[in-house]
């Protein structure tokens, strides 16, 4: 049976490590404002509280957002630069 593999040159590489090092940042980022939404005081009538909530519910989905177009432009790249096919016996 034959193995087929696909060796990435210098951009297959950066695009990879690009790929790995801004999903690796943007979980950390993740991490360090689900540890910082304790700080906030919760849910009540109050119209400050509720002006805290709408923006931090703005705040996530434009985090969400921006993570989301990152990983597939990214991975868009790292797909593209893979490597030929090399069969080898």
């Amino acid at each position: 049976m034959e193995a087929v593999r696909r060796r990435r040159g210098f951009f297959g590489w950066f695009f990879l490590l690009l790929f790995i090092g801004f999903n690796t940042l943007m979980l950390w980022t993740a991490e360090m404002g689900l540890g910082a939404s304790d700080k906030l005081p919760g849910l009540s009538t109050n119209v400050f509280s509720l002006g805290i909530d709408l923006g931090a519910a703005i705040g996530v989905a434009a985090f969400v957002v921006f993570w989301a177009l990152g990983f597939l432009l990214l991975g868009l790249l790292v797909y593209l630069t893979r490597g030929r096919k090399v069969i080898e016996p």
